[in-house]
C-alpha cells in the first residue's frame, strides 16, 4: 500500500507537467493562430492602401493628359455650365410659377447630371462614404 502511496506522489510532478506542457502548447498555437489573422488584417489592409494610391495616380495622369488636350479641356467646364443653367430654370420655374414647364432629365441622364455637378465641386463619391458610414 505504501508504494503505491510513494508512485503515486512520485508520480504526480510527472503528470503535472505533462498536462502542462499540453496546455502550453495548445495556448502557444491559439496565439500564433491569432497572430496569423492579424498579420493578415494587415496586409489586406496595406494592399487596399497601395491600390487607393495607384488609382489615385491613374486618375492624376488622365486628368492631366485631359487638361493638356485642346478637345477636351472645354468639355467639362461646357457640360458643368449647361447642368447648372438646367438645374437653375428648374429652380426659377418652380419657385416664381414662370410656366416654363422645364422638364426633368429621363432616369440615366438625371444621374448623370448630378454626377457631372458634384464632380465639379469636389464632392463627388461623398454619397458612398456617407452611406457606409451611417449604415453602421
Amino acid at each position: 500500500m505504501w508504494g503505491f502511496l510513494a508512485k503515486l506522489l512520485l508520480g504526480l510532478p510527472g503528470l503535472a507537467d505533462g498536462l502542462f506542457g499540453y496546455l502550453n502548447k495548445r495556448s502557444d498555437n491559439t496565439v500564433l493562430v491569432n497572430g496569423q489573422n492579424v498579420t493578415a488584417d494587415v496586409s489586406i489592409g496595406q494592399a487596399q492602401l497601395a491600390a487607393y494610391v495607384e488609382e489615385r495616380k491613374v486618375i492624376a495622369q488622365e486628368r492631366a493628359a485631359q487638361n493638356g488636350s485642346p478637345w477636351t479641356a472645354w468639355m467639362i467646364p461646357t457640360a458643368f455650365g449647361l447642368c447648372m443653367i438646367h438645374f437653375g430654370a428648374i429652380v426659377l420655374d418652380s419657385t416664381f410659377l414662370f410656366n416654363w414647364r422645364v422638364a426633368k432629365l429621363p432616369t440615366p441622364y438625371d444621374q448623370m447630371e448630378w454626377s457631372i455637378v458634384m464632380a465639379v465641386i469636389g464632392v463627388a463619391g461623398i454619397a458612398g462614404t456617407v452611406r457606409k458610414v451611417f449604415s453602421k
